[in-house]
């Protein structure tokens, strides 16, 4: 997995400090990264030519003439990045721009093998992408709960990178939602945050000054942390807490309080008013609340993080999860946050992923993908030539 922050380059330091800055002037990177005026002119020069900065020359200071008086902000105009988050139930196909804000999104259905579903996917993304103007895709991430759904991130990656001919990253969906966090809260950067997630899945990231774990499985699991619920786990045992809140779904549909076994439909249905509905989400919090509690004690953050649709999306829930932490902790108030990305949840955390190589060194991400671009024009060129040469004969 590539971050955000981790083995930065020159290039990189420089724009993601315009990027947490906004609009920044040439000193104040200086400022900022440490590095000399001679050194930032020159990157902030090459990354305007590529189209990663453009200059505000109507933010000018005033009484100041010359380049160096003229401040950049990253340049969302021209490039865009491609995500895929393939969920339990849902998978969410997404286009995102250098600010990580979701241009296009899609879904469909969690069908079929890895292969099938990221090429029905990756089809997606190409018409998402031919949707939003005349931007250029550079990169490409998969993400996914990889252990708890069984599928393999190196067969997702592959079959992304080889379909949509971008280079592409792959992470654990909880370590992503952590670098979507980052991209927009670098605060969060400093000291140990920990990231608790919970959909259809449940997860758990910690990260420590900025460092989010690398590779696509290792990040926590509280996937059979204990629960008092009685929903039978696949591992054969009841109350797991991947089980309890997965089974809101099916619970709801058995009682007939919706239509399917969707959790957005239990969600829409406590909205509307339906006592049963919200009765089965505000056991979950208090599941869960309990659940957050136990993290905490265990790693002891400086602050947590709370993400997915079970934190965010039935609001009278959340004050459940928040009492029920602090009736089971046993160390004390801690800060509290709602990931602020609500139902995008799963669109920024897969477009961070993508956005993570050119955050880390643009230069090279964008030498990168015009390199692959390359050797799939030729290794077409080839076929078409060799397909020539076969029919000659007859």
């Amino acid at each position: 997995m590539n971050t955000l922050t981790q083995d930065s380059s020159t290039p990189g330091l420089v724009l993601r400090t315009v990027l947490h800055q906004g609009v920044a002037f040439r000193d104040q990177i200086a400022e900022a990264t440490g590095l000399s005026a001679a050194t930032i002119g020159r990157q902030v020069t090459a990354l305007v030519r590529r189209g990663l900065l453009r200059e505000r020359p109507d933010c000018t200071r005033s009484g100041h003439v010359g380049r160096p008086s003229i401040p950049v902000e990253v340049d969302d105009r021209l490039l865009a990045t491609g995500a895929v988050h393939i969920g339990r139930l849902v998978t969410t196909v997404a286009v995102t721009d250098l600010h990580g804000r979701v241009l296009g999104v899609s879904h469909l259905p969690t069908r079929g093998n890895d292969a099938d579903l990221v090429k029905a996917a990756a089809r997606r993304l190409i018409g998402l992408h031919a949707g939003i103007g005349d931007r250029t895709l550079i990169a490409a991430a998969v993400v996914a709960p990889w252990e708890a759904l069984d599928r393999s991130p190196a067969v997702a990656g592959r079959t992304l990178r080889d379909t949509t001919t971008l280079p592409t990253s792959t992470a654990d969906h909880v370590a992503a939602v952590a670098a979507a966090d980052l991209l927009y809260s670098p605060e969060h950067g400093h000291g140990t945050t920990a990231y608790v997630y919970a959909r259809e899945t449940v997860g758990v990231a910690t990260v420590h000054d900025g460092v989010i774990p690398s590779g696509g499985r290792r990040t926590g699991s509280v996937t059979h942390l204990p629960t008092t619920s009685d929903a039978v786990c696949s591992c054969g045992a009841r109350g797991c807490l991947g089980a309890t809140v997965a089974a809101i779904g099916p619970r709801a549909a058995a009682a007939g309080l919706v239509e399917r076994p969707d959790v957005e439909l239990v969600h829409a249905a406590a909205l509307a008013g339906d006592l049963a509905a919200h009765a089965l989400l505000v056991e979950r919090a208090e599941h869960l609340g309990r659940a957050v509690a136990v993290v905490r004690d265990l790693l002891d953050p400086d602050r947590v993080v709370l993400a997915g649709q079970a934190f965010t999306a039935y609001p009278a829930a959340a004050s459940v999860v928040l009492e029920s932490f602090r009736r089971t902790t046993g160390l004390g108030p801690v800060p509290i946050t709602l990931s602020r990305f609500g139902a995008e949840v799963q669109a920024a955390a897969a477009g961070a992923i993508a956005l993570g190589p050119i955050y880390r060194d643009p230069l090279a991400a964008l030498d990168r993908h015009e390199r692959l671009l390359q050797r799939t024009r030729n290794a077409r060129r080839a076929r078409t030539t060799n397909g020539a040469v076969r029919l000659q004969p007859a």
